[in-house]
């Protein structure tokens, strides 16, 4: 009864509180409605340019330090207003600070989605520096004589093995309370300590925490040296903030570990893109990219925008960029956007790495193979200039390991070399400039151990390329951004070989200009243009083909007897003008319509092409979008059809049209699940035909027309696990079928690489200590193959012919392969060192690659693929 009584009690007397004051209700409503409809601060202010406070002489003379808290009120446009100091440690400070701070630039804050000025707080710390003179090394001398009321314990903290100085770590003496931070140079300094003994530590979120003891003494000064280690060590490791918009149905980039440490790539970053979907695998160790059933010459490979010549060196070596010089690769397996042009297929774009650098550092490379070298050294603290070379020497090791064998032996090995040189400029308000100049240089050579048996032997096939590219990156607004690339360079090929020689020499210029307006949160604008122009001399001695045999002339080849010159002198070129738009209709609906055209001029003909595109992004669910694409691609005709003694040069340019549909999905934090279905189109391909052409009373045949097609379909599957400090890796597989005509009027046949089935597996961890464990495995359809069922005597060529059955009808054996590489690396304090052992084909499986036949194409056996081959190196950077 009391209980009831109590509750009752207590609900009589809320009542009468109500009533008596409802009033006071009303207005707590009233506010919670304001609350409601008040404008939201969609997206805070983002500084884009910092002016350093000039440190006042008067306060540096006396010693002053702390921290300056400002309230600064920034306009519509990111232009700060007002700066009011709210606390300051001298009067002298606080006036630095607020000239300084009226010099800052903001992107613009907004509210509910637009401009608006906003008003913030500010912290700028003043902080006093020490100026390092030379010294002798701590066991010879550790301490000074310091003046009354000077620093106790002064030092640097710098990160082991790279000797970068690092910013904003705190140095603490807990026994005293005493806490300072690093400045930009790595310093600190610590008074007023009584004397004693102390533990100092440095204290850095991404590194290891160091301690040491050091005893304070009157009239002395101690100096400390830090080294600590990063927590996620990673030599390639760069900051990323904020996730890279995506404008596309499938881009796959990949940076940082991702690009060096794949087993069965030897370190190299381009070969990573083999083991994405989409890629097709190449006999042995490749050279080439097949994307999509498309050959090689149907893609793009970009270099900061450019088209490059060259990717790989020769005989499937290492591309042609120093790992070092690469901060990213994008791939594009299809429906690349109106950025790209001239190409029917995927692309394949490096960025190259900002190379500025605080001080010197570099790094030395040496493996089986070759041995590379890289140096950056800052000219000025806004001037950066980096270097890198690489040189094979297989041509020079392999002839003395084979004279240890007990048979001669004699074969053609790579001889290779590639450079860089980049320079890089920070311009005033965040604008940048950089000139990079690259180039590559192939041959082959003969090596062997019985001089008498390589006499005559000549292997005089050379490729080389030089380049000087630039960029201009210039903020014009807040919301225009313009990227200016021109590129200039010189190829070189030469190739003699049997009856066969030729000689190309060909100068080659390019220019890009990109231009972005961002017009509001739901509207951004790209516009650009691209064009290259090529002038080239050809000068060459081959067998030309024969348009008609007699066969009862008793002369059945394809080709003259002799060789005819061949010289040519060509202007080539293309251009292209490209606009879209990334429309953000609704908060999860993304919009990008966009259109090409293009205009390309080969051998004195002018062809023109518009390629309409569309993509469309849906954040159905707040893990899951939905994707789509559709788009036309033009390019120019392949350069030997469209000459007047090999092929016909009335061709037109080569068309396609790409559809996808797809799905991401966000499984984990680190772990999405990426699957599209694709199709492709293919048409007007210049393929042979045995059409012939009247007049001026004469026969001529036409050998090519685009009358060819063909077509690609399947889908492509990526559960890729992002890099995090203990693993990262993706599972691969695409299913997919290519066929194309190989003639005009001709039946579809596969692809010669179609591989329906290509699965693979990328695994690596790091166990702590500085080790790291990697594997992958590969498992791929066998590659189609046209059975032959015999031979026949042919009394004309006096040999036997090979009977073949149907065109591409049989297939190769299943693939598969497991490579691992394992390294383990050692830190110091100036440097790192780093071994490495990577392992193709581990368990030595025999791939067949290639069939060999008798003379009269009865016995037949395989050739089988690379056996367990191992590169071991070293690697040493500091």
């Amino acid at each position: 009864m009391t209980r009831v009584v109590t509750s009752s009690r207590v609900l009589l007397l809320l009542a009468a509180l109500l009533l008596a004051a409802p009033a006071a209700a009303q207005d707590a409503i009233r506010e919670e409605v304001k609350r409601a409809a008040a404008p939201k601060l969609t997206r805070p202010p983002r500084l884009l340019r910092f002016v350093a406070a000039d440190y006042p002489a008067a306060a540096k003379a006396r010693r002053i330090s702390g921290t300056v808290e400002l309230e600064i009120e920034i306009d519509a446009t990111g232009r700060v207003s007002k700066a009011v100091v709210r606390q300051a440690p001298d009067p002298s400070l606080a006036a630095a600070a607020v000239a300084a701070a009226l010099q800052f630039r903001f992107a613009p804050a907004e509210v509910d989605g637009k401009p608006a000025p906003v008003r913030m707080q500010y912290a700028y710390n003043f902080v006093l520096t020490v100026d390092f003179k030379p010294r002798l090394p701590e066991w010879m001398r550790e301490r000074a004589a310091v003046a009354e009321g000077e620093d106790v314990i002064v030092g640097r903290v710098r990160e082991q093995g790279t000797r970068l100085p690092l910013s904003g770590v705190a140095v603490a003496v807990r026994a005293a309370g005493v806490e300072v931070r690093t400045d930009d140079r790595g310093a600190f300094a610590i008074k007023s300590l009584p004397p004693g003994k102390y533990q100092v530590e440095a204290i850095s979120l991404e590194h290891k925490r160091e301690s040491t003891e050091v005893e304070a003494r009157p009239g002395e000064q101690a100096r400390v040296e830090f080294y600590v280690q990063r927590l996620a060590v990673n030599p390639y490791e760069t900051v990323v903030r904020g996730e890279r918009r995506k404008t596309v149905v499938t881009r796959v980039s990949l940076r940082e570990k991702e690009l060096t440490t794949v087993p069965g790539t030897f370190g190299d970053p381009i070969r990573v893109v083999e083991n994405l979907p989409g890629v097709a695998r190449i006999p042995y160790v490749g050279g080439a990219l097949l994307i999509r059933g498309a050959p090689p010459t149907d893609s793009g490979v970009f270099l900061d925008g450019i088209k490059v010549p060259l990717l790989y060196h020769f005989l499937g070596g290492p591309s042609v960029l120093h790992p070092e010089f690469i901060d990213r690769i994008d791939y594009y397996p299809g429906n690349v956007d109106v950025r790209y042009g001239r190409l029917i297929a995927g692309v394949v774009d490096v960025s190259t790495r900002n190379t500025a650098a605080q001080q010197w550092g570099g790094s030395v490379d040496i493996n089986l193979l070759n041995a590379g070298l890289m140096l950056k050294a800052p000219i000025s603290k806004r001037v950066t200039l980096a270097a890198a070379v690489r040189r094979s020497y297989i041509d020079a090791i392999l002839p003395s390991i084979l004279k240890v064998t007990s048979q001669s032996a004699t074969t053609v090995v790579p001889v290779y070399y590639d450079y860089q040189l980049r320079l890089d400029v920070q311009l005033p308000r965040d604008n940048q400039l950089f000139v990079l100049v690259f180039g590559s240089d192939d041959s082959l050579g003969i090596a062997t151990n019985d001089p008498e048996s390589a006499r005559g032997l000549s292997a005089d096939t050379h490729i080389a390329f030089h380049r000087i590219l630039a960029r201009w990156r210039w903020q014009i607004t807040d919301r225009l951004v313009s990227k200016l690339t021109p590129s200039f360079g010189f190829d070189w090929v030469t190739f003699d070989i049997g009856t066969t020689k030729a000689k190309l020499r060909q100068l080659d210029f390019a220019l890009r200009e990109d231009l972005e307006l961002r017009v509001s949160p739901r509207l951004t604008l790209r516009a650009g243009l691209d064009m290259d122009i090529t002038q080239g001399n050809v000068e060459s001695e081959v067998p030309l083909p024969v348009d008609y045999r007699n066969p009862g002339s008793g002369n059945n080849t394809l080709f003259t007897e002799e060789p005819q010159r061949y010289d040519i002198d060509t202007v080539q070129g293309g251009g292209g003008i490209y606009v879209d738009a990334l429309i953000n209709a609704t908060r999860r609906l993304q919009l990008i319509p966009g259109v090409r055209f293009e205009l390309f001029r080969y051998f004195g003909l002018t062809r023109f092409g518009v390629d309409p595109r569309l993509t469309v992004r849906w954040a159905r669910w707040p893990k899951t979008t939905l994707k789509g694409a559709v788009g036309l691609y033009s390019q120019q005709p392949p350069p030997n059809t469209v000459t007047a003694q090999f092929g016909n040069p009335q061709v037109n340019p080569e068309h396609a049209l790409h559809a996808g549909v797809g799905v991401e999905q966000q499984l984990l934090p680190a772990l999405t699940l990426d699957a599209q279905a694709f199709f492709i189109h293919r048409y007007d391909l210049v393929v042979r035909t045995s059409q012939v052409v009247f007049g001026d009373n004469q026969i001529r045949p036409l050998r090519y027309s685009n009358a060819g097609g063909g077509f690609s379909y399947g889908l492509e599957l990526l559960l890729k696990h992002d890099v995090t400090r203990h693993f990262y890796g993706w599972l691969a597989y695409t299913l997919s079928q290519t066929k194309n005509q190989q003639q005009a009027g001709g039946d579809y046949v596969l692809f010669p690489f179609d591989q329906t089935h290509i699965l693979t597996l990328v695994a690596s961890f790091r166990l702590g200590v500085g080790w790291e464990l990697g594997a992958r495995f590969r498992l791929v359809s066998g590659r189609p193959d046209t059975p032959v069922l015999g031979g026949v005597f042919d009394n004309d060529r006096n040999r036997y012919r090979r009977i073949d059955g149907e065109v591409r009808s049989d297939r190769f054996p299943l693939f598969h392969q497991l490579d691992l590489r394992a390294e383990k690396t050692w830190f110091f304090k100036l440097w790192r060192l780093t071994a490495y052992l990577d392992v193709q084909n581990i368990y030595n499986a025999e791939n067949p690659e290639a069939i060999l036949y008798d003379y009269r194409y009865r016995d037949s056996g395989y050739l089988r693929g690379l056996p367990i081959m191992p590169s071991l190196g070293i690697r040493g950077s500091f």
